[in-house]
């Protein structure tokens, strides 16, 4: 027995035709497009011709990374008197503004103008620009505060602003550093194998990023290493980064990021297609940030949201993958969950946002009038000019727009794959169940499963591999020992598809956070909840019960003494 043909055309047209259409069709174009875009740094370029450049670090509790951060830009390789690093405190309760000030004096002695400024605590967007206000330089740049740089970043990033004049922002490229066991250095203190691949060289010696197991989050301290002298910065390292858990998550995001930055931004970058600039690491022509008005408070993602002001200002937006940020791997579901979400209700809000730069026209004749009036007439003909006219009028429509190209490979595709197509996707799920009722055998469902996965391992594999060829040594080390994590990608790929899913569900009802309770904690909370209401209620009934017996005993008291009144 056979299955029946209308099903099987379903399965493998819809499950495996559709997504090489959606997910594979593309892949070709975008190395093609990348590989274009690859900007090599004149690195041959001297100091006399760098402008001044401004760093604006906003911070909130964040002491356990604000000395990562700063020493990596003290220690930029940039011209002395030419840089200057704004560190806006957005009124940490912590020791962050304590600790950014004990770098001071190593600011100044690099000829770094650190500048800290301590405020009340109003949100990311008004401590960024509270910073802008009190810029400089000709060139902006914007990082996160648990970012820390590589040596040549800064310099790589403003190059590209001084050869091309007509680039007005470029964003950085993000590289995810893998939490390592390492080795013991004294005691509970250990060493690891990527602090010592980003070493920082300080006075002829070297400067390593040490992580700890002891309660100090930052210390500074000299230790003899190899019979040379190290300065030591000592953070404190979360025991619970070592799971398989905090394992899969940490090489996934590696492997996930390097694609995201250097292949998707690379060939968004030449389409002129970028949607979001990174939010730890971007920068800005003064003039530029200044005519959309820095930063505006209207969403969750405000750097994609200034991405946007940007493209309808027709300002060229760049990507740099030779300007590099590092940042810790998120090892733990509830903070990936409560980041994905953001990205994904920051991408609809700025979405809905966007409307009135492309206003869709609203059509006269609804296509179903269309067909009918074609039957009815025997007119093939009138649906074809139908067509043409709506896809003439399209045509006219993005060409009239404040960015075409955006429109057509940037936040439109992304949301047609990420929101239109998710929902029929997350109904096949549930017609699997129904399979054996559609007369199909049960052995086609892992059939179709294996194919797609080896399909999305196939994808990840050609895209790696094309990054390798186009990365700096330390990165090629790393995707060597984290490419083995490229079998498992797929599920990383799908867990964080239900994640952007969610965030689609929560924008029609829940409000506007920056932080989202996850999955787990939410749980967790939920069944606290659930006791707490269990005992409150346990209580009501056991009061309302003594009451009624109360009630109950007071009227049969006064019965009993009128029936012996009576009787009397």
């Amino acid at each position: 027995m056979q299955d029946p043909s209308w099903v099987v055309i379903l399965v493998w047209g819809t499950w495996l035709l559709l997504t090489i259409l959606i997910d594979g069709i593309p892949i070709p174009f975008k190395l093609y497009f990348s590989k274009k875009a690859r900007r090599m740094v004149d690195t041959s370029m001297g100091d006399d011709v760098l402008p001044k450049v401004s760093v604006v670090v906003p911070a909130h509790n964040e002491e356990a990374n604000i000395g990562i951060c700063l020493e990596s830009l003290i220690e930029a390789e940039y011209p002395e008197d030419q840089m200057e690093i704004i560190l806006v405190d957005d009124g940490s309760t912590d020791k962050t503004l304590q600790k950014a000030r004990s770098f001071e004096a190593l600011a100044e002695a690099r000829g770094k103008n650190l500048r800290i400024i301590n405020k009340p605590h109003s949100g990311k967007v008004q401590t960024l620009n509270t910073g802008l206000k009190k810029t400089k330089g000709s060139i902006i740049i914007t990082i996160d505060a648990d970012a820390k740089m590589a040596p040549d970043s800064v310099r790589n990033m403003v190059i590209p602003f001084v050869r091309e004049p007509e680039v007005g922002a470029a964003t950085g490229y993000i590289e995810i550093v893998v939490p390592d066991v390492g080795f013991k250095l004294d005691g509970e203190t250990r060493l690891t194998s990527d602090a010592i691949k980003y070493t920082l060289h300080l006075g002829g010696s070297d400067d390593v990023d040490v992580i700890t197991l002891l309660d100090e989050d930052l210390a500074v301290s000299d230790v003899r290493i190899n019979d040379s002298t190290a300065h030591i910065q000592i953070r404190k390292h979360d025991r619970n980064q070592d799971g398989l858990v905090e394992t899969f998550f940490s090489r996934c995001e590696f492997l996930e990021y390097i694609t995201a930055f250097n292949f998707e931004r690379s060939y968004q970058s030449f389409v002129e297609s970028i949607y979001s600039m990174s939010g730890a690491f971007s920068a800005f022509r003064r003039e530029v940030i200044g005519k959309v008005g820095g930063y505006w408070p209207l969403t969750v993602a405000e750097d994609m949201h200034v991405t946007m002001m940007l493209h309808s200002k027709k300002i060229k937006i760049i990507h740099v993958p030779e300007a590099v940020a590092y940042v810790d791997a998120i090892t733990d579901y509830d903070t990936l969950y409560s980041q994905r979400v953001r990205w994904a209700r920051g991408q609809i809000e700025v979405a809905s946002m966007q409307e009135r730069l492309c206003p869709i026209p609203k059509e006269h004749i609804p296509f179903r009038d269309i067909l009918d009036m074609a039957w009815g007439e025997k007119s093939p003909a009138m649906i074809w000019n139908y067509l043409s006219n709506r896809i003439s009028n399209k045509i006219k429509r993005l060409r009239n727009c404040s960015y075409s190209s955006f429109n057509f490979m940037g936040l439109q595709r992304i949301l047609l794959v990420d929101h239109t197509i998710a929902f029929p996707r997350l109904l096949w799920v549930f017609v699997l169940a129904l399979f054996p009722i559609m007369g199909l055998y049960l052995y086609i469902i892992p059939v179709v499963v294996l194919l797609l996965y080896a399909f999305y391992i196939g994808i990840d594999l050609t895209v790696i591999l094309f990054v390798y060829q186009h990365s700096k040594e330390t990165t090629r080390n790393n995707i060597e020992r984290y490419f083995p994590f490229v079998l498992v990608l797929p599920i990383y790929r799908l867990m964080t598809f239900f994640f952007r899913l969610s965030a689609f569900l929560q924008v029609l009802n829940d409000p506007s956070e920056w932080t989202v309770e996850g999955p787990v904690n939410g749980f967790k909370n939920g069944v606290e909840d659930a006791k707490e209401e269990a005992r409150v209620a346990k209580e009501t009934v056991v009061t309302a019960i003594f009451n009624l017996a109360e009630t109950i005993n007071f009227n049969l008291g006064n019965f009993l003494r009128s029936q012996g009144r009576k009787g009397k």
